[in-house]
């Protein structure tokens, strides 16, 4: 009888043991996780400043400088269709509208409801147009010209789409 009270009494022992390292390793993996939560949300703060930064040289006009920010952008997040429709953006600024509808077209992948967004599908209009692929230019004008949009937009639109009328003929 007293050999199994002692071992009860081991295994409680080694019982509080296990709990003690349990608890300790339990804190352990909560503290590193988030130590490295505020690395991430630094890093979040960081390319956001970087992607305003980006945005900011483009509306300067200084597109050569904005590009290999959003570059990078893009290698570290491929999946951010914001990110590709900016740098589709930067590249129609360049007039190399072969990059512009690659990205724009990534960006649409990404995130399918941009062809809903009546400056996206303007823009898009106005890339393919450039590109020379005016029947594709012409779709998105004219579904760009069905969406809510002030009357700025429809002019421009329009405008577009004699031209590619006139491509036609030509």
């Amino acid at each position: 009888m007293l050999q199994n009270e002692g071992n009860l009494l081991m295994y409680g022992k080694w019982g509080r043991y296990v709990f003690l390292g349990l608890l300790v390793f339990v804190l352990a993996g909560i503290s590193y996780a988030h130590w490295k939560g505020q690395q991430q949300d630094e890093q979040f703060r960081k390319d956001y400043t970087e992607y305003q930064q980006a945005i900011q040289l483009m509306q300067q006009r200084q597109v050569e400088q904005a590009l290999p920010i959003l570059q990078s952008l893009s290698s570290k997040y491929p999946d951010r269709y914001n990110i590709m429709r900016t740098l589709g953006l930067a590249y129609a600024m360049k007039n190399d509208f072969h990059k512009a509808a690659l990205y724009y077209e990534k960006a649409i992948r990404k995130r399918p409801f941009l062809q809903q967004d009546p400056i996206f599908t303007l823009q898009f209009g106005e890339i393919l147009y450039y590109k020379g692929e005016y029947a594709k230019a012409k779709a998105y004008l004219e579904q760009s010209k069905k969406l809510p949009g002030s009357e700025m937009y429809h002019a421009t639109i329009d405008q577009l789409l004699v031209q590619i009328q006139h491509q036609k003929s030509s």
